[in-house]
């Protein structure tokens, strides 16, 4: 059967969606947390993230091993990862995971968790703590009025909140440091999209004294 424009047109659209919701999905985002860094042969040193994506990841290290290396990391809060070196500098490199697609996906769900627990000044649940979007924000209405909600869902984009309250859609409220405005009600609650960064907000760059401090600590 020979498709006609339209179906190869709707067709290159699809593709076009597919592939922009991979780069978004894989984008890296600032994300300093510690860890530990093992290479077979070379042994065990402390790391920390600089970012990191479900892809990969670029981590201060003070002996950085050469590229095409194999290395295990046990970083706080994202738990086991395994990945190749892609490249080197002084005091930090590249890695790109190796992990099957689940595994992947989990690691997004931690990554996008961690990444907003500062800025949206969340409260982890205690009762699941491992399991992430799941915790208690503080959002400030527009009138002043504090009121506490659940998360039910969270991007790096926006989030969506249960309690009792509805603000109105459009309303602007603030989560910790961030501000949005509420663009839709649910059932239980509502959800809120967050603003978009100034420039160069959020840019990773490692803190002046961060590879002294890892020397100190190896």
């Amino acid at each position: 059967m020979v498709e006609t424009p339209s179906r190869l047109d709707k067709r290159k659209v699809r593709i076009a969606a597919q592939g922009a919701a991979e780069r978004r999905r894989h984008k890296r985002v600032p994300l300093a947390l510690p860890g530990r860094l093992y290479e077979k042969g070379r042994g065990e040193q402390r790391c920390r993230l600089i970012d990191v994506s479900p892809g990969g990841a670029k981590l201060l290290v003070k002996d950085p091993p050469p590229p095409n290396s194999h290395i295990v990391l046990l970083v706080d809060g994202l738990g086991r990862l395994e990945g190749d070196v892609i490249r080197i500098g002084a005091n930090w490199l590249t890695t790109r995971f190796t992990m099957q697609t689940r595994k992947r996906d989990r690691l997004a769900d931690a990554i996008t968790w961690r990444f907003n627990m500062e800025r949206l000044g969340l409260e982890e649940d205690r009762i699941a703590p491992r399991k992430p979007g799941k915790g208690q924000a503080t959002i400030r209405l527009r009138d002043g009025v504090l009121i506490r909600a659940d998360v039910l869902d969270i991007s790096i984009t926006g989030a969506a909140f249960a309690c009792l309250e509805r603000p109105r859609i459009g309303e602007r409220v603030r989560v910790g440091e961030m501000t949005g405005r509420v663009a839709r009600i649910l059932e239980r609650g509502f959800a809120v999209a967050f603003d978009p960064p100034s420039a160069g907000e959020g840019e990773a760059k490692p803190e002046p004294g961060a590879a002294t401090d890892l020397k100190q600590a190896s």
